[in-house]
């Protein structure tokens, strides 16, 4: 007999949408799991899209610390790690489509640092699964169109954020109060 909380992380979350989900997961951080884990958040996290068109498609690349200071410098200027980075594509920006419904739309990259995944993981208490899936979901809500810039952007992102994890069927590792910026 499975628990309720193995029911439902053995089902995918629904998006609004037909999403195909790229994965590039350096050897280093290859785990068992890992790889439904980060599919499902996405997942998760694209079901709180507004007006997403019918096929999506997005890239999550699991990569270290030098790959996202790189980035970081090239496109932030900021010569230090970090744990996600997303970049938007042309097709979707301020949360609405861009392009005819034919034609699948592509959100963007998202690229997270393990290192920096696991450091927080152990910071903050939980596990490197349950910081993963965060960040996932954070980076695939910043390509819908969801930021912090604001108290009341801060809030909405976090309760996309909280319904996000619901749906998982996991809880949302940290609290309001320890929101990653």
């Amino acid at each position: 007999m499975t628990s309720p909380r193995e029911s439902a992380r053995s089902t995918q979350p629904k998006p609004t949408c037909d999403a195909d989900i790229h994965l590039h997961i350096r050897p280093a951080h290859r785990a068992r799991g890992r790889t439904s884990l980060v599919r499902r958040a996405a997942r998760a996290a694209l079901a709180q899209g507004r007006e997403l068109p019918a096929r999506v498609e997005l890239t999550i690349r699991l990569t270290d610390d030098a790959e996202l200071r790189t980035l970081n410098r090239r496109y932030r200027a900021t010569d230090a790690p970090t744990d996600v980075l997303s970049f938007g594509g042309e097709g979707y920006r301020d949360g609405r489509p861009h392009s005819n419904g034919d034609t699948p739309v592509y959100l963007g990259d998202i690229a997270i640092s393990m290192e920096r995944c696991t450091a927080q993981a152990r910071r903050y208490g939980h596990s490197v699964e349950d910081e993963l899936a965060l960040l996932v979901i954070h980076g695939v809500l910043h390509l819908l169109g969801y930021d912090h810039h604001t108290p009341a952007r801060r809030r909405r992102m976090w309760q996309a954020q909280e319904r996000a994890f619901a749906l998982l069927g996991r809880p949302n590792p940290l609290k309001p109060d320890q929101f990653h910026d």
